[in-house]
């Protein structure tokens, strides 16, 4: 967003970047990651999970520094739960795909699943807020203008 290659950007709040200033949060969402497993894994079914019974399981996960890591391992540090990551991805496909070939288990937004697919954690921590970012000082499309005015009449 800041260079001007998109317009707008969802980015997981607070910003951490040097140039934060120059963006406008224009929207905040809330966000859940939700635990996926392999068809024959036990936990597979179920709504709710707790972080011990991950205790050695092999974990497909997004790469170290990345937001979504970041509350993936601190929530398992919270509870004293040392996850075994066995692979390091960039996108959440992959990781879905690694999960359904049975490699492991995965944590994704439950924004990008179906319904019934995910399961929850039942000793929470595993929500974060996302925001749509636009820069604050740069011109606006008109489709970018059109699209902040249908994203600010959904706001209640």
């Amino acid at each position: 967003v800041l260079s001007g290659e998109l317009d707008p950007g969802v980015v997981t709040l607070p910003i951490e970047h040097p140039r934060s200033d120059e963006l406008m949060v224009v929207k905040e969402i809330s966000d859940e990651l939700m635990l996926i497993v392999p068809e024959d894994h036990p936990l597979h079914g179920r709504k709710t999970f707790r972080w011990q019974e991950l205790e050695g399981e092999a974990v497909i996960a997004f790469e170290a520094g990345s937001a979504v890591r970041k509350i993936i391992d601190q929530g398992a540090a919270a509870h004293g739960v040392n996850l075994e990551v066995v692979m390091e991805l960039r996108s959440i496909e992959s990781i879905v795909q690694m999960v359904r070939a049975d490699i492991g288990v995965g944590f994704v937004s439950k924004h990008g699943l179906p319904p019934s697919m995910g399961v929850r954690c039942k000793d929470g921590g595993l929500t974060r807020t996302l925001g749509v970012v636009r820069a604050r000082d740069r011109i606006q499309s008109h489709a970018s203008r059109t699209f902040f005015e249908a994203l600010e009449a959904t706001r209640s």
